[in-house]
C-alpha cells in the first residue's frame, strides 16, 4: 500500500493544490463558493493565493473485487468452493451501471490521476462521513499520492459562507483518516457475507431450506442476507407475529372520583403489585408481561394486572362506595419542571415527519433531503445526532438563519420571536442558551437551515415540506422550555382491593401550566392558546380528606402492537435497543445508535423489499412467507440486533483513533478477521446439514 503523508507539513513547497470532491455537483457547489471555475472536467481559482484544481469523483469508483476475481473456483452451484473466504482485499475499478449516460469510473479516474500527479497538497471535500471520506482516500492509495491532505469536513452544508468557513478550518489528513479504516472494515466484513448468500442460494435453488426460499428465477431466487438487513427483517417478522398472534382481552379500568378541597379530581386506581400476589393468582385477574425498560441494575419488572372479571368489579366498587366518605391523601409530591422543545431533526427523525406530512417512503424523504443540501438549503443530513455545537449559538451564527426565517410567512412569529428573545430585545424573556447546544465533540450534528435564503415558492411541493420541518424544528429548538408544575397525588379508600390489599390506592398527577415556552411557538389551534393559563396546584396535606364520590368503570380491549411503516421501522433502526432486555446490550445498541447508519436504513429497507422479503399493504409493512422462513433457518447471531450493535461499536472505536493509523488498520484487521472467521464456521455448519450440493437446480415460481 502506498505510503501517504498526512503530516502537518508544508502544504506542496509550491505545487497545486488538489480539491477532491464526490461528485459534480459537490464540486460546483464548492467553486461557487470559493469563486473558482468550473472548466470541462475540472475548476480552477486561488486559495490563500495558491493555485488550486478541483476535481469530482462519481460516488465509489474503486470497489472490492467479486469473489470470483479472488477466488476464481467460488460458485453459486457447489458451496463446497466457497471456503476458505478470501483474506484478500483488492479493488478495482467499479463497473459502469447500465443504462446510466455519462462518463464510466474509468474516465473520471483517468482525470483525477492526471491532477494527482503534479499536486503537492489534496484537500478532501468528499461528503463528511465514512463513506465519503473512504471514497477519497481509496482513490489517493490507488493513485500513490505521496503528498500532503487535509480535509474540509462539510458538515456546515454547501452554502456559500459555510463552504468558505469550512475551508478556513481544514482538519488534517491524521484527524479523518481512521474513518477510512473503519469504512474498510465495515466494507471488507460485509463484502465476505457474499460467500454465504451463495451458499445458502444454492441450499434452497435445491429444495434443502423449506417452500419459499430459492423460488422463481435470477434474482428472485436469491437469499440475500447482511448485518443491517436480516436483523431488521427480524424485527419485521417479530412483530407481524405478535399482531397475527394476539388475543385481545376485555378488562376494566377503574376510575374514582373525588372530592379534593372543593375540587373534583380523577384518579386511577392502580395497586401495588409484588411476586406474591401473582403467585395467589387474584380471581378475575389476568397477568401480561410488563412493557417497562429496565434499567441497568435494576430487578426485571414484574407482570401488569388485566381486570378481567366483571362481577368482581361490581363488588369492588360497591365496597369502595360503603366507605367512601374515608378516603384520605396519603402521598403528595408537588416539584416544578422544565420540559425542554423538540431536538432539531436527525435524519430519521426527519424521515418521520415526511412520512407524518407527505406520507414518503423513507428512501425518497431522504433524496428530498440531500437535495436541500446539495442546494446549500440545510446542513448534512445524514447525521445520527440532534444536537448542535456551542459556536452555532453564537450571533453571527445564529442572526442570519432566524433573519431570513422569520420572513417566511409561516415562520415568521416564532422566528423572529426566538431572535429577539436571544439579542436581549425581548420583554418577556431573558437572553439563555437552549439545551439542544453542547460542546461535547460530533463530526455531524442536527438538521438545520444554512444561512442561505429559502424562496418556497419556487420550490417543489416535497421540498417546501422538507424546508419547514427542518426550519420548524430549529425555531421551535430556540424557544426557552415550558414551565410545568406536577403534582403527584395518591389516595387511600379502606376496602380490600381486587389483590388482596387491605386498601385501595388510586393515583393521579396533576400538571399545571406555568409557562407555555416552545409550547406557543406553533399553536395547533385557538383552543391550546386558551388552554394556557397560569393556575394554581390544589393544596393538599397528608391523611386531608379526599371524599370518593363516583366510581367510574371503563371497559377497554387490549391491542395488538402496531404494525410497522417507513417511518416507524427507520425510527426503531435507531432506537432498536429498546426491544432488548439485556440492560448492558441495550446500552451498547444506545451508544452505537442502534442498527445501519442515517446513510443505508432507508436503502436496506428497499432492499427486503426488492427481495420479497417485505411487502407494503397501505401504508404498513408485512412479512412475507419467504422472508419468515429465512429468519426461522438462520442461526441466533445472524438475525440478532444485538450482532451489528457490537459492529457499529468497534467500527465507532475504529473511527476515534485519530492520529493512529498503524492502530487503526490493526483494530480493523482483528475485526475483520473475527467476522471472516465466524462465517467460515457457519458454512461448514451449513455443509454439514444439507450434505454435497452440485449444479444448477433453479426451482420453478
Amino acid at each position: 500500500m502506498a505510503s501517504t503523508n498526512t503530516g502537518k507539513q508544508s502544504q506542496g513547497n509550491g505545487k497545486p493544490v488538489v480539491v477532491l470532491a464526490e461528485k459534480r455537483d459537490q464540486a460546483r457547489q464548492i467553486a461557487e463558493a470559493m469563486g473558482w471555475r468550473i472548466q470541462g472536467d475540472s475548476g480552477v481559482g486561488k486559495l490563500n493565493g495558491k493555485p488550486v484544481t478541483i476535481v469530482w469523483a462519481s460516488g465509489h469508483l474503486l470497489e472490492l473485487m467479486e469473489p470470483q476475481e479472488l477466488k476464481p473456483d467460488a460458485s453459486w452451484s457447489n458451496p463446497a468452493t466457497l471456503l476458505p473466504i478470501p483474506r484478500s482485499f483488492d479493488l478495482r475499478v467499479s463497473q459502469p451501471q447500465k443504462g446510466r449516460k455519462g462518463k464510466s469510473p474509468t474516465q473520471y479516474l483517468k482525470v483525477i490521476r492526471q491532477h494527482l500527479k503534479g499536486a503537492g497538497e489534496v484537500i478532501v471535500s468528499t461528503d463528511p462521513d465514512r463513506e465519503g471520506t473512504a471514497i477519497a482516500w481509496h482513490l489517493l492509495e490507488h493513485c500513490r499520492f505521496r503528498g500532503a491532505v487535509r480535509h474540509a469536513w462539510l458538515v456546515d452544508g454547501l452554502d456559500k459562507t459555510a463552504v468558505r468557513k469550512t475551508f478556513n478550518r481544514l482538519k488534517s489528513g491524521e484527524e479523518m483518516k481512521s474513518w477510512f479504516r473503519a469504512s474498510e472494515a465495515r466494507a471488507r466484513s460485509d463484502w465476505a457475507y457474499q460467500f454465504v448468500v451463495r451458499a445458502l442460494t444454492c441450499y434452497a435453488r435445491h429444495g434443502k431450506m423449506g417452500n419459499h426460499l430459492g423460488q422463481g428465477s435470477g434474482r428472485k431466487s436469491v437469499v440475500s442476507v447482511g448485518r443491517v438487513q436480516t436483523p431488521t427483517l427480524s424485527l419485521v417478522v417479530q412483530r407481524c407475529r405478535e399482531i397475527r398472534s394476539f388475543v385481545p382481552k376485555d378488562h376494566f379500568l377503574i376510575d374514582g372520583l373525588f372530592d379534593l378541597a372543593g375540587q373534583i379530581i380523577s384518579a386511577r386506581y392502580n395497586p401495588p403489585v409484588t411476586a406474591e400476589i401473582i403467585e395467589s393468582m387474584p380471581v378475575g385477574v389476568e397477568w401480561e408481561p410488563s412493557r417497562k425498560i429496565v434499567r441497568e441494575g435494576s430487578p426485571e419488572p414484574l407482570d401488569t394486572p388485566l381486570f378481567v372479571g366483571e362481577q368482581e368489579v361490581n363488588n369492588f366498587r360497591d365496597r369502595l362506595l360503603l366507605v367512601a366518605s374515608q378516603a384520605i391523601v396519603v402521598g403528595s409530591k408537588t416539584r416544578d419542571l422544565k420540559r425542554q422543545p423538540p431536538m432539531p431533526c436527525d435524519l430519521a427523525e426527519f424521515q418521520a415527519e415526511m412520512h407524518k406530512a407527505a406520507g414518503l417512503t423513507a428512501s425518497k424523504a431522504q433524496q428530498v433531503l440531500e437535495k436541500l443540501y446539495n442546494d446549500g438549503l440545510v446542513t448534512y443530513p445524514r447525521t445520527e445526532h440532534a444536537e448542535l455545537p456551542v459556536s452555532l449559538y453564537e450571533p453571527n451564527e445564529r442572526n442570519p438563519v432566524l433573519e431570513h426565517l422569520s420572513r417566511l410567512p409561516s415562520l415568521e412569529m416564532a422566528a423572529g420571536r426566538v431572535r429577539d428573545i436571544h439579542n436581549g430585545q425581548d420583554t418577556g424573556y431573558a437572553p439563555f442558551r437552549p439545551s439542544c447546544f453542547t460542546t461535547k465533540p460530533m463530526e455531524h450534528y442536527g438538521i438545520i437551515p444554512t444561512r442561505k435564503a429559502a424562496h418556497l415558492e419556487r420550490m417543489a411541493r416535497h421540498e417546501q415540506q422538507a424546508y419547514e420541518i427542518v426550519a420548524r424544528r430549529y425555531v421551535q429548538a430556540m424557544w426557552p422550555a415550558a414551565q410545568i408544575r406536577e403534582q403527584k397525588l395518591t389516595i387511600a379508600v379502606p376496602a380490600e382491593d381486587l389483590l388482596g390489599n387491605s386498601h385501595s390506592r388510586f393515583t393521579t398527577t396533576l400538571n399545571v401550566v406555568l409557562d407555555p415556552g416552545w409550547q406557543q411557538a406553533f399553536p395547533k389551534d385557538k383552543k391550546s392558546q386558551d388552554e394556557v393559563s397560569l393556575v394554581q396546584p390544589i393544596p393538599v396535606q397528608k391523611h386531608m380528606p379526599s371524599p370518593l364520590q363516583e366510581v367510574r368503570l371503563l371497559t377497554r380491549t387490549t391491542r395488538p402492537p402496531a404494525w410497522f411503516t417507513d417511518r416507524t421501522l427507520i425510527k426503531a433502526m435507531k432506537s432498536v435497543g429498546r426491544f432488548v432486555r439485556d440492560p448492558q446490550l441495550r446500552k451498547l445498541l444506545r451508544d452505537s445508535a442502534g442498527i445501519g447508519t442515517p446513510a443505508t436504513r432507508s436503502s436496506i429497507l428497499e432492499t427486503l423489499l426488492a427481495r420479497e422479503f417485505v411487502e407494503r399493504k397501505g401504508g404498513r409493512l408485512e412479512s412475507t412467507p419467504k422472508g419468515e422462513a429465512l429468519v426461522d433457518d438462520l442461526p441466533p447471531w445472524l438475525v440478532q440486533v444485538e450482532t451489528t450493535a457490537v459492529w457499529e461499536d468497534w467500527l465507532n472505536r475504529i473511527s476515534e483513533l485519530r492520529s493512529e493509523d498503524i492502530t487503526a488498520c490493526e483494530q480493523r484487521d482483528k475485526f475483520v478477521g473475527r467476522q471472516l472467521d465466524r462465517l467460515e464456521e457457519y458454512l461448514r455448519e451449513l455443509q454439514q446439514r444439507h450434505g454435497a450440493v452440485f449444479g444448477n437446480a433453479p426451482r420453478g415460481s
